[in-house]
């Protein structure tokens, strides 16, 4: 048996673990992340140490696909070292496969966990750029960048009205991305504010992406629509992204749901 703990942060959902004891931990992230067979989440993150940093996660997608990195599966992550005593400092380096990230962790005033997360700055290179693609009837003008991971940006009028999930499959595995591409759909409120709904690649879509809020704001001020500090509304609730010479800044909760043990079987 493995002991987990599961948290999620705006609705994004993590099992976390600090030993996968010789198991193949891309069967384990298929097996444990199925909500039917498994705990069910988005994705499942393992505790390893690090000679470069405080401490070091490798993020897995229900897939069993490894993601350089999650921005909302970081926050989690960032809280469960520090609940366990891995690391005893509120503010900490971790690495992970896109490079090391600082995080803080904060309590507000309801004692709530708020973790801010230094993301490094976006790159534009060895991507698609500005790009136009025809999926059925509708033509998407993507705009293509790497923050963390590999993501694309749309802009639509009516984030309600969009088929969120049949056009974020089709982007996803569409042949200019051999690799497949995380799609994110923005709708602009307001100079502050914009909505993100996200189909994330290996995963589908999810109340919520972290990396894919920073790509958007990061278009979206690119673009002029919006400030440098904005509000990322998301299906699971708001994360804060702010633009500053020193990296992405996302700020958001992570919040513990459950433990246990979790009993492996081959196959399901």
């Amino acid at each position: 048996m493995l002991k987990f703990e599961k948290y999620h942060g705006t609705g994004n959902d993590f099992i976390i673990f600090e030993d996968s004891q010789g198991f193949d931990p891309s069967k384990l992230a298929q097996n444990v992340c199925n909500r039917h067979f498994g705990i069910g989440s988005d994705g499942m993150m393992l505790i390893e140490h690090s000679d470069i940093a405080d401490v070091k996660m490798i993020f897995y997608n229900t897939d069993g696909s490894i993601a350089p990195m999650c921005g909302n599966g970081i926050r989690c992550f960032a809280k469960y070292v520090y609940d366990h005593k891995i690391v005893d400092r509120q503010e900490f380096n971790v690495e992970t496969l896109a490079g090391i990230m600082n995080v803080n962790l904060e309590n507000d005033e309801q004692q709530n966990t708020q973790v801010t997360i230094n993301l490094g700055f976006p790159n534009f290179d060895n991507v698609a750029g500005e790009v136009t693609i025809e999926v059925d009837d509708e033509s998407f003008n993507l705009s293509t960048l790497t923050m963390g991971t590999l993501h694309s940006v749309i802009f639509t009028n009516d984030l309600e009205a969009l088929d969120i999930d049949k056009y974020g499959k089709a982007i996803e595995s569409h042949s200019l991305f051999p690799l497949k591409i995380n799609v994110n759909f923005v709708e602009v409120v307001d100079l502050n504010n914009i909505k993100v709904s996200t189909f994330e690649r290996g995963v589908g879509r999810t109340l919520s992406c972290g990396t894919g809020s920073a790509a958007s704001a990061i278009v979206s001020n690119l673009k002029g629509f919006t400030s440098k500090k904005i509000n990322v509304h998301v299906p699971g609730g708001t994360l804060i992204i702010e633009s500053k010479s020193d990296g992405m800044f996302m700020t958001g909760p992570a919040e513990l749901i459950c433990k246990g043990e979790y009993i492996y079987k081959e196959g399901l």
